[in-house]
């Protein structure tokens, strides 16, 4: 790794921590030329994985896109980040572990739903409501059975 300050080839490593539930690795890291020292985190990228749409599109599969819309579930709710975050991990190793790819973004939106209904049920309820067409008030009163069904 090249130092960011002098641009010297060959830094050291002086400690490394695993982070995130052994999804990343954080590394402090000193340039013997400058001393000047820095952090650097690894984490897994998924680069390959394609999802393919309800309209048949396919396109990259996005962590991003994937916390926006769990975000939108939790819109003016009292929640934070780092439940958030865990939760996308956990979607995310879900997706991973079905093994598809391609996966169908109907098969994300209800891996969505199963990790939010143990974790907050009205972000479910919201997940729900944006993640189905309800057709009628009838198809939403169902959505509310299902969660008080428990």
């Amino acid at each position: 790794m090249k130092c960011p300050r002098c641009h010297f080839d060959n830094t050291s490593v002086y400690d490394t921590r695993i982070s995130k539930g052994g999804k990343a690795t954080r590394r402090r890291r000193e340039c013997p030329n400058c001393g000047f020292r820095f952090t650097t985190i690894e984490e897994v990228i998924i680069l390959d994985l394609k999802v393919e749409k309800r309209n048949g599109q396919m396109v990259d599969f996005s962590e991003d896109k994937l916390e926006k819309g769990i975000k939108k579930a939790f819109n003016k709710r009292n929640t934070d980040n780092i439940k958030i975050t865990e939760l996308v991990q956990k979607v995310t190793d879900d997706i991973l572990a079905t093994g598809k790819n391609p996966i169908k973004s109907t098969k994300i939106g209800r891996l969505v739903l199963k990790n939010l209904k143990t974790t907050d049920e009205a972000a479910y309820v919201c997940y729900g409501a944006m993640f189905w067409n309800f057709e009628s008030v009838e198809d939403f009163q169902e959505l509310l059975r299902e969660v008080t069904k428990d």
